[in-house]
Parts: C-alpha cells; sequence; structure tokens
C-alpha cells in the first residue's frame, strides 16, 4: 500500500512539471515613444546648462543634435564650437580646430544619464561605457591630469536611476587619420549583472 502511494505521488510530479512549449495570450497594447538622446531613458545630453568645469568652460558647445540623436562637432561648421555664450547659440568668438601635432582635452563635453525607472532593490542600475575604434580620440571620465580614465568595455561606469557621468573628449591630432576626419562612437548601457 505504501509502494502504491509513492508511485501515485511520483506520477503526479513526473506530469505536473512539464514545461509550456506553446501559449498565445490574444492581443495586448504597448505604447512606445521615441524621444531624442536627451530624453530618454539613458539619456545622452549636454552638461548641466551646457557648462562644464564648474561653469569655467563651455564644452557643451561641441555637442550637436541631428534628428534628436548626440553628435560632436570640433569642426568650423560647428558655430558654437569653443565659444563663449550661450550653447544653443553662440558668438562669433572661438576657434575652428585643433593645432597640427596637439593633444586636447575638452573635460566634461557631454554626460550620459541614467533615467531608467528605479522599483528599488538595484532595479534600474547599469553600466555604461563608450564603444569607439577612432584613431586618436579618446572618451574618458575624470577632469584632471591624475583622474581622466578612458570609459570603454573595460572601464565601465556604473549608474543608479537618476546619476549622470560626465564624458571627456581627448583628441591627439598626429594620430587623427587625416586632418579633416569623420568617425562614429556608440554608447552601451547594461543591467548590472547581465554578463555582456
Amino acid at each position: 500500500m505504501i509502494g502504491v502511494g509513492s508511485l501515485a505521488a511520483g506520477s503526479a510530479a513526473t506530469i505536473g512539471t512539464g514545461a509550456v512549449s506553446q501559449f498565445t495570450s490574444g492581443d495586448r497594447h504597448i505604447s512606445v515613444e521615441t524621444v531624442g538622446d536627451a530624453k530618454a531613458y539613458i539619456a545622452l545630453q549636454r552638461p548641466e546648462n551646457g557648462l562644464s568645469d564648474d561653469g569655467d568652460t563651455r564644452n557643451g558647445n561641441f555637442v550637436e543634435f541631428n534628428n534628436k540623436k548626440l553628435g560632436l562637432d570640433f569642426t568650423s561648421d560647428n558655430p558654437t564650437s569653443a565659444r563663449s555664450g550661450d550653447p544653443e547659440e553662440g558668438n562669433s568668438l572661438g576657434g575652428s580646430g585643433v593645432n597640427p601635432d596637439s593633444t586636447y582635452y575638452f573635460d566634461e563635453t557631454f554626460e550620459i544619464r541614467n533615467l531608467s525607472n528605479n522599483s528599488g532593490s538595484g532595479v534600474g542600475e547599469v553600466e555604461v561605457w563608450i564603444n569607439e575604434n577612432i584613431n586618436g580620440i579618446t572618451f574618458y571620465t575624470g577632469t584632471s591630469a591624475g583622474s581622466r580614465t578612458p570609459i570603454n568595455s573595460n572601464n565601465r561606469e556604473g549608474l543608479s536611476p537618476g546619476q549622470a557621468v560626465n564624458i571627456g573628449v581627448k583628441i591627439v591630432q598626429e594620430d587623427l587619420d587625416s586632418d579633416d576626419m569623420d568617425g562614429t562612437f556608440e554608447v552601451v548601457a547594461q543591467e548590472l549583472g547581465n554578463g555582456l
């Protein structure tokens, strides 16, 4: 009698542990709104008020938004590059490019801000970094010679919801592929511990 009871329980356990092979829920609703880089869940934006270095420089002026996407322009085509005044308007003062055989550090040019929702217990915390393969260009965090650290897949920055990290741009002119170069970079964010 005990053996029969055990067999029945074993059969029930076998039947009860099967995984669902297929399921159809019927129609459900989803809404997605496309916004510009400055307002997305992982936002790419100018530092607060376009200022950086505690208001001493306006490196946010090198940020341009084209079709709602952040871009960086260190050329004479940028009407606001390195100029004083409003980062949206600029004025007639300022340079139009980098010197031959020079190295520039543009601290806190733009920021990556985590605008994802926080439901507590670490939810919404992400690591961010920048993928790029542009000769002569390095993205970094920090604002002084001893604190500037490249931000890449080997040096990631953790952000809780609402936090931001300011990103600088190092340009080594002699390493650029040409005197007038264009390139692309990719900002990556992943949930902490996701393993990418």
